[in-house]
């Protein structure tokens, strides 16, 4: 099992995960107002036992800087959020610690965890033009494109919120990696979006 996660902040209710089965079939669940995002996605993670894959919408790595011998003095951007128009890591703070230590406790059980970015992917998929994160009316017209063009099995109905979306989003970049048709941008040695 796949799956995609919109990482919100830690109490506010807007972490969704989306996942999918061996039949490209979705299913989501969402935090709950109050509830901590990172220990609801532990316990949803681990209740599928056979999740092999996490894309998550949050840095997973800090600029180069930090790492020790970096060529360059950027402290707030990676390369990655550089070509992406991903926001800085260092701007994130808490919510790019926390994401760092979901995915190695992730990685500690076997699950390929990788960074993306769904803002990146709706301007690959040219969802920006049809009003991604615009009005909330547009999400059918986003979901239906993203039906056509990936083979995702979802209900329209689902997707309550943009936060939904970007599960999705984040998702469909999990399955483009499985697939072997997914983009790579940055510096593997500082961290990289995969979309």
């Amino acid at each position: 099992m796949i799956s995609g996660i919109d990482f919100g902040a830690k109490e506010a209710g807007t972490t969704v995960i989306a996942y999918a089965d061996e039949d490209n079939k979705v299913s989501f669940c969402a935090s709950r107002k109050g509830q901590n995002a990172d220990l609801f996605i532990l316990d949803k993670i681990g209740e599928y036992n056979n999740t092999w894959l996490v894309f998550i919408d949050a840095p997973l790595s800090l600029p180069r800087v930090y790492q020790g011998g970096a060529t360059t003095q950027d402290y707030f951007y990676r390369e990655a959020d550089r070509i992406t128009g991903a926001m800085s890591p260092m701007f994130l703070g808490g919510l790019t610690a926390r994401a760092m230590k979901i995915a190695t406790e992730l990685r500690r059980q076997g699950i390929t965890v990788v960074e993306t970015y769904p803002s990146k992917l709706a301007e690959v998929l040219s969802l920006k033009s049809m009003g991604y994160k615009g009005r909330k009316e547009n999400l059918i017209l986003v979901c239906n494109k993203l039906k056509e063009i990936s083979e995702l099995d979802f209900d329209n109905a689902e997707v309550k919120n943009w936060h939904y979306f970007d599960a999705l989003l984040s998702l469909y970049s999990a399955k483009r990696y499985e697939i072997q048709a997914s983009m790579e941008f940055g510096n593997v040695i500082e961290g990289t979006i995969t979309v």
